[in-house]
């Protein structure tokens, strides 16, 4: 300003005219002006980069001096971000199980390295196409569409047939998707033999567990025992006989895990039959008569017989084993308004605790109210579980102290069948 002034009073005094003086010296300012602010935009189309930066006078130097500074602060939180993703991005590489991040079209965003060999997905090759481009399994899809139901799916690695996945989905936000993959063929391998081994060993003890009570009945019908000694046969009558339920339940329990159970498989079961053999077994209990049952005579059900029956059994005997003899039990079967078919049984007994209400499908786990006065293997709600899962139905128990309880067998539409024109029967065990 002081130079344009200086400016202006030498080229009046040489002009002699003062509007021509203040006109060229105005625009000699603007063009400097101009070349200064075409500097400062040349800069910035540069990316303000803080190693091209340059000093200057008056506003336009403050302004360089913000950018600056901002630029380099940008600079340096840009830096620990990357450092950040880096590590971030080194440590998820290294985890053994499979990470792939989709967006809201389930496209490849993400992988790293352990997605190759599990789920045959390479990067960058693959990032942007479809999963399910990719990984062509019925039961991926579907547990793609329903992985807000379904905690996880297993499929068949589509790089090596011998190695099984276990595959988890995770909502993140945005649309986008986590999927997990992991390697379980080392668990599976495990189980089967663990089930094999129970089964196979379950199976060994049948024959001389039958021979011991062969001569625990011989025994009991000789006069010349002592007081002690017919007790001590009856105990071991007793203990006999629950070691043959427990391996009974042990060899249900090892059928009930040999194969998976796909939508259409299983044979037509009619309600009205399956409920004469589960009847039938309650014959061993001498107040049966205080089952109360209702269900329509023309529900069927496509699935394992045995395994449902075993279903409905282990409920009921349950209810007769855990109430108060002078109490009604309800057996019912039921449609719900999904079109679902439900097994209900609710007796009055004292309830369960609310924690425990977890642990009742444990294997061999036994409430510790009754684990001493009522004779159990504990694994009756174990079987009763894995049966209603195989089947893709859901066990549910609702219970408050000292109100009863009610177990609910919820069978998906898939297994559910009916025939028209018939009509709700109620059925009462004295007909059986």
């Amino acid at each position: 300003m002081v130079v344009a002034t200086l400016a202006l009073f030498l080229l009046g005094i040489v002009l002699g005219n003062w509007f021509a003086s203040s006109l060229i010296t105005l625009l000699g300012y603007i063009l400097w002006l101009y070349r200064r602010l075409a500097r400062l935009e040349k800069w910035i189309r540069r990316g303000t980069k803080t190693s091209q930066v340059y000093d200057d006078d008056g506003f336009v130097g403050i302004i360089i001096r913000h950018l600056y500074q901002q630029k380099k602060t940008y600079n340096q939180r840009k830096k620990r971000t990357k450092s950040i993703l880096g590590r971030l991005n080194r440590n998820i590489s290294a985890l053994p199980d499979a990470t792939v991040l989709l967006n809201s079209e389930l496209e490849i965003e993400w992988c790293n390295e352990p997605a190759r060999y599990l789920l045959n997905i390479r990067s960058p090759e693959d990032l942007g196409y479809r999963i399910t481009n990719l990984i062509r399994m019925p039961n991926f899809h579907d547990y793609l569409q329903n992985h807000k139901k379904d905690d996880f799916v297993e499929i068949v690695s589509p790089s090596d047939q011998q190695i099984t996945v276990q595959i988890k989905l995770n909502s993140i936000g945005d649309g986008q998707k986590l999927l997990i993959a992991r390697n379980v063929s080392d668990q599976k391998l495990l189980q089967e033999s663990l089930k094999n081994f129970v089964a196979n060993a379950s199976h060994e003890l049948k024959s001389p567990l039958t021979v011991i009570s062969g001569h625990l009945e011989m025994l009991e019908s000789e006069d010349r025992l002592s007081n002690n000694g017919q007790t001590s046969l009856q105990t071991a009558k007793r203990q006999a006989t629950r070691m043959r339920d427990l391996i009974q339940s042990l060899l249900l329990l090892s059928e009930v895990e040999s194969y998976q159970l796909r939508p259409g498989d299983g044979e037509r079961i009619a309600v009205v039959e399956l409920m004469s053999n589960v009847f039938a077994a309650m014959d061993k209990f001498d107040d049966k008569h205080r089952i109360e049952s209702e269900y329509p005579d023309n529900f069927f059900l496509l699935g394992v017989k045995p395994e449902i029956e075993g279903i409905c059994i282990n409920l009921v005997e349950n209810a007769l084993k855990y109430s108060p003899p002078d109490t009604p039990i309800k057996v019912e079967w039921i449609e719900n308004f999904l079109g679902e078919y439900v097994f209900v049984v609710t007796d009055q007994g004292s309830g369960i605790d609310e924690a425990e209400i977890p642990r009742l499908t444990e294997r061999y786990y036994r409430s510790p109210r009754h684990a001493s006065d009522i004779a159990g293997s504990g694994l009756g709600l174990a079987i009763v579980n894995q049966a209603a899962t195989k089947h893709g139905a859901f066990l549910q128990i609702e219970s408050h102290s000292g109100k009863g309880t009610s177990f609910s067998v919820n069978f998906p539409t898939y297994r559910c069948l009916r025939e028209e024109l018939a009509t709700a029967k109620v059925f009462n065990l004295a007909d059986y």
